[in-house]
């Protein structure tokens, strides 16, 4: 199940705090990274580092999540993700709904989707190595090889998690949601699903949506 939900226009109270976007010559957002960037973790080559194989196979094969319902929202140029601007809003809203205590996501899991790492819940996100690597989405895009291993480590993934997710909110940029899609379109499994248009400018479409899911949960 694929539902739209387009945001609505933020009331005077909601209004979003000024923020600026630093992007370079070229039109690309610059980079920052507050814990460090490991230069084997930068570019094609991540693919191939040891500790980014050693993540994929704790997804595919350790990782539980602690909620029935997921929020997937895009990884960032910011590193850890958790300072981004996205990720503030998202807080927000959460304490808004009352998913959020001792600084951390409760009854929900929140997932970043990484271009690198596939998904990295909140609570590893300031971790190495989701802290210090610097993969663009456009890397991905243009390689075939690397959109093959990105959209099948996420239907794999996707496919596995739904033994414990039933409902997951989408809340990604357009580069991102093509990979999603082309992940789900492979899936064996998929929990239902609730997207909602991206925008940086208003949350509260993603706020609807996930107080949509956790009304008809507690029906």
């Amino acid at each position: 199940m694929s539902i739209e939900i387009l945001p609505k226009p933020a009331s005077k109270e909601l209004k979003p705090s000024r923020f600026s976007i630093r992007k370079n010559g070229d039109g690309t957002l610059v980079p920052r990274h507050h814990n460090g960037l490991d230069p084997g973790l930068v570019g094609e080559k991540a693919f191939s580092h040891p500790v980014v194989r050693e993540w994929w196979n704790w997804l595919l094969t350790s990782h539980v999540p602690r909620s029935g319902i997921a929020l997937v929202t895009p990884c960032s140029n910011v590193k850890p993700y958790t300072r981004s601007p996205t990720s503030r809003k998202t807080r927000g809203v959460l304490r808004r709904l009352g998913l959020w205590r001792d600084n951390a996501p409760r009854g929900i899991e929140w997932y970043y989707f990484s271009d690198l790492l596939i998904l990295v819940p909140y609570d590893r996100a300031e971790e190495y190595p989701a802290c210090c690597y610097e993969v663009p989405p456009s890397i991905v895009l243009s390689s075939p090889e690397l959109k093959e291993r990105v959209t099948t480590l996420l239907s794999d993934a996707m496919t596995r998690l739904s033994k414990w997710i039933s409902d997951v909110v989408v809340f990604l940029p357009r580069r991102h949601l093509s990979l999603w899609e082309e992940a789900r379109s492979k899936a064996a499994k998929w929990p239902r699903e609730l997207r909602v248009k991206y925008t940086l400018f208003s949350f509260t479409g993603l706020e609807a949506a996930i107080g949509t899911v956790l009304e008809e949960l507690t029906r």
